[in-house]
């Protein structure tokens, strides 16, 4: 499979809204997570209706293959937790940081007439509150 065909299916999986993962399948190409599955681009899918809807890597018995894809599962799996995990914990401080920055951007609106410093803040809080209505959906 040339390097334009992997990209179309990788595309094709982000334009169905699967996350791209940060490890790779044995083949190299990026695992991706759709509707709560790990899936590889390359090996997990086929275009053809003749061609293998998965691919099994070659010399290794039936048993093997499925000892070593529960593993590679339960692996991910627990991966996967941890990274949203990560993820909950980053967007709860980021969270923190706006609220702390908008309370300070709310008491300095009142530190004079400086018109273009009140634009700048209000601009600022305006983005701030962007963001945190964003996290917040």
């Amino acid at each position: 499979m040339d390097e334009d065909e992997v990209l179309s299916k990788i595309t094709r999986l982000l334009e169905k809204g699967c996350t791209m993962l940060a490890t790779h399948h044995d083949c190299g190409a990026p695992l991706f997570r759709c509707q709560g599955e790990v899936v590889c681009p390359v090996c997990s899918f086929a275009d053809e209706p003749n061609s293998p809807a998965r691919a099994q890597p070659s010399g290794l018995p039936e048993r093997e293959l499925d000892e070593k894809s529960n593993f590679d599962r339960a692996h991910l799996q627990e991966r996967g937790e941890n990274d949203d995990e990560e993820l909950r914990v980053a967007i709860g401080n980021l969270r923190a940081s706006l609220l702390q920055r908008l309370r300070e951007l709310t008491v300095a609106l009142d530190d004079g007439p400086d018109l273009d410093k009140l634009k700048k803040q209000l601009d600022c809080l305006e983005g701030l509150l962007r963001v945190f209505r964003s996290l917040q959906e």
